[in-house]
């Protein structure tokens, strides 16, 4: 079990240890300053120092092999996340120039492509948001489901988001999909 300093400049070092190892892709460097606890790529990281789940963290800051090498380690892509961004909608929240490539493989390494995070919306939700084709392309090829409605506020799909934006160009990607779950049923 990690301990946390009590001491304000020791507990720096120790954020400092661990941040330093996320950025670098240290995995042995990253499980010994967590502690060295076997199963330190899956478990919540220390609440005093400010950190989540060790994929959440990888996602904003660590380099995008890092974060294959968590996923094969068995880090859960489908963490519990009380914040309202896991895994998927993190990746989509980033302004990383590798942000696809990070989505891409949590659809690959399991995470789920309809995980809920802020205002209940699913990945296709944010990816109305941020008028991302690519993300909503990849989104459906992994198994997204068009039709789900937020379960608050103003009970809308990502098409109705889509329309409402004006950002035709997902609508119709989701209409489409629509129309093709229809048609297979």
């Amino acid at each position: 079990m990690l301990e946390i300093p009590e001491d304000r400049c020791e507990r720096h070092r120790l954020f400092k240890a661990i941040d330093d190892a996320f950025k670098a892709g240290d995995y042995d460097g990253l499980g010994k300053a967590l502690g060295g606890s076997p199963r330190w790529f899956d478990e919540r990281m220390p609440f005093e120092l400010g950190l989540g789940h060790p994929m959440e963290y990888a996602i904003y800051w660590s380099p995008i092999g890092f974060i294959s090498t968590l996923l094969y380690a068995g880090s859960d892509p489908n963490y519990q996340d009380h914040g309202g961004f896991p895994a998927i909608i993190a990746a989509l929240s980033t302004d990383r120039a590798d942000r696809l490539e990070i989505l891409r493989m949590l659809i690959e390494g399991g995470a789920d492509p309809n995980m809920r995070g802020v205002n209940d919306w699913t990945p296709l939700h944010y990816s109305v948001a941020i008028r991302s084709v690519e993300a909503i392309r990849l989104l459906l090829a992994g198994g997204a489901d068009p039709t789900l409605a937020t379960r608050i506020d103003d009970y809308t799909t990502a098409v109705e988001e889509a329309d409402k934006a004006g950002f035709e160009a997902g609508a119709s990607l989701l209409r489409d999909a629509i129309a093709r779950r229809g048609s297979d049923g």
